[in-house]
């Protein structure tokens, strides 16, 4: 295969991946269909099924792909370089804009962990259990190094994940209050340095 040809297939892959999100959050699992998601992306059955063999492979990409993103974000704030209000601001500025380059996936996320279903808790250690990990070595390396407020990591993260995922996770709801789309370069920017401004109120100490 020539590198034209697999840049052209991971192309294609990547706005099938970007369709099915945004079907997957609309309408949720059970109520799409391979048929669907072909027409939407412009291919037949058949071609769509060459590139995921099920419905569940198509799915568990969706939530793959973005658990990855989260979970390099937290894990490139752990590098040396820069303050620890830096870092904290380099974690919270990624998070923003994986969730702002697929604002679907947030409902996707969502609604995996309130239903709690199978498929989530089949792939929790390879695909959550990750980003709690790094989400846990951040933050506990911050509390160490005392640039951090001495609290509960786990009900830190929790905290943590409804500041950075339920704004884009309600993106119908923010759409009717400010009539700014959540995928927006405006919104996103405004988000980002509120989200900073919050996150650093919520964990750096007094002298940080």
């Amino acid at each position: 295969m020539t590198v034209e040809s697999t840049n052209g297939t991971k192309r294609r892959k990547d706005a099938i991946l970007d369709e099915a999100t945004r079907l997957f959050a609309e309408r949720g699992y059970a109520a799409c269909s391979m048929a669907d998601l072909a027409e939407c992306v412009g291919l037949r059955k058949a071609s769509l099924f060459h590139h995921f063999p099920s419905k569940d492979d198509l799915y568990g990409a969706v939530l793959e792909r973005l658990m990855r993103s989260l979970s390099d974000t937290i894990t490139a704030s752990l590098t040396p370089a820069g303050t620890w209000p830096e870092k904290l601001d380099r974690m919270s500025d990624g998070i923003v804009a994986a969730f702002g380059a697929q604002p679907f996936a947030a409902r996707i996320v969502s609604r995996e962990m309130m239903d709690w279903g199978p498929f989530i808790r089949g792939r929790y250690g390879e695909l959550v259990a990750p980003v709690l990990k790094s989400s846990e070595e951040f933050l506990s390396a911050g509390m160490q190094a005392n640039a951090f407020k001495q609290r509960d990591i786990h009900q830190l993260i929790l905290s943590l994940l409804a500041l950075h995922v339920m704004p884009f996770a309600i993106g119908d709801m923010v759409k009717s209050m400010s009539t700014v789309d959540p995928a927006s370069p405006e919104f996103l920017a405004t988000r980002r340095e509120a989200v900073r401004e919050h996150v650093r109120a919520l964990v750096l100490t007094a002298t940080n």
